[in-house]
């Protein structure tokens, strides 16, 4: 079947990282050398044809893209320094932005004027919704009791519901876009069995690549994998990628998990010991997130490696935020055990605020991965399952 070439492909995609792929000559070297690459998963070479040869929506449906961590591998032996491991990179952010339905993604990541332009303006739409009902500056000695006079705990609630609610629908409607996407792409190697008549969807081979995912997300197994088979001396342990990346993940998903039990088993702004399981959880999260985000910070500062060498804006914003808000959190815990003065106020306000622009700005830049990563990492499993369990 005869296919048109988007000849503009490599230039669009260009905006969302460095890359020389015009130099690559499909050597194999990429694939060969890469952990990941294995069955029907090439690791990089596939996508890399498929965006030289102008086909952007085989590019933006490619699984590989999500199922990649970057360990480099595939730079290092480049024989053309084509830096196909950060064509990989780009082309995430690409696909990213053409899931989203919005175009936010997109603009985003062409306009250094418009990210921050989006970010005040966000920014001081939160304050504002913070700030309207407050009945004045707190005074005396600050708890979070105080805090929460500060700004009502009504206005947290709600306004905190309508961001979650915001983000959850542009989360799932990018994922549908993704899936929809992955389902319809070519899958070389892949038997080409028609679906038996009476089986209209295997919850079986679904239930079984669910398993698989969760081991991988909670294990970290892939990534793991790609650390530990990098020809270079490997990084002290404190310092590798996979520990840092699981620091950052754990901790912003405990942080999640402690505020939802501290709000369902806590009277909002009451005194807690610190040995509480919620509190607990929430300072164990939040020291995991600070030290991971504060490890990939000093390493891209020091462009440690080839992943850390290049680093966007939309990677800075990401650490900046998460590191602001785990930091803020910590000085808001001490509200609760040490006197304080009214200064925590603004701590406490600009916390709140960034987290809800945090959240906000899930679907539209590098976090969204939480979401995109695990459903390529099902999908591929579940279309394996389903290939093997339709073997005669």
């Amino acid at each position: 079947m005869a296919r048109r070439i988007d000849t503009t492909l490599l230039r669009d995609m260009k905006t969302y990282g460095a890359f020389d792929i015009g130099a690559c000559f499909n050597c194999g070297n990429c694939t060969a050398v890469c952990p990941l690459s294995r069955d029907t998963v090439a690791f990089p070479r596939r996508v890399i044809r498929y965006a030289q040869l102008g086909q952007r929506r085989d590019v933006v449906a490619s699984r590989e893209l999500w199922l990649c961590y970057y360990c480099a591998q595939c730079s290092d032996t480049c024989p053309r320094q084509a830096e196909p491991g950060q064509f990989m990179a780009s082309a995430r952010r690409f696909a990213l932005a053409g899931f989203d339905p919005t175009t936010i993604a997109r603009r985003m990541y062409g306009s250094v004027v418009f990210t921050w332009s989006l970010l005040a303006a966000v920014f001081a739409v939160l304050l504002v919704v913070l700030l309207i009902s407050s009945p004045g500056w707190p005074r005396g000695r600050v708890t979070s009791e105080a805090l929460l006079t500060f700004v009502p705990y009504e206005t947290i609630h709600w306004l905190g519901i309508v961001v979650g609610a915001t983000a959850l629908v542009l989360l799932v409607a990018t994922a549908v876009n993704m899936l929809w996407a992955i389902s319809r792409a070519p899958t070389p190697g892949d038997l080409g069995l028609p679906p038996r008549r009476a089986e209209v969807f295997p919850l079986a081979a679904a239930l079984r690549a669910l398993r698989t995912t969760v081991a991988e997300v909670v294990g970290q197994s892939r990534y793991r994998d790609c650390d530990n088979d990098t020809p270079a001396p490997a990084a002290p342990l404190p310092v590798r990628r996979w520990l840092v990346h699981y620091a950052i993940m754990m901790g912003m998903v405990g942080l999640v998990l402690a505020t939802v039990l501290d709000y369902v088993f806590k009277t909002p702004g009451s005194y807690v010991p610190i040995w509480s399981p919620a509190r607990l959880l929430g300072t164990v999260a939040g020291a995991a997130l600070v030290y991971g985000t504060t490890v990939a910070v000093v390493q891209r500062l020091r462009k440690a490696d080839k992943y850390s060498a290049q680093s966007l804006l939309s990677d800075w914003l990401f650490l900046a935020l998460l590191w602001s808000i785990g930091v803020t959190g910590f000085v808001l815990e001490l509200a609760d055990y040490a006197t304080l003065s009214s200064w925590v106020g603004v701590v406490f306000v600009v916390h709140i605020t960034l987290a809800m622009e945090l959240i906000l700005l899930l679907p539209f830049t590098k976090p969204a991965h939480i979401i995109y990563r695990p459903l390529a990492i099902w999908f591929t499993e579940f279309r394996r399952l389903r290939s093997v369990d339709r073997l005669p």
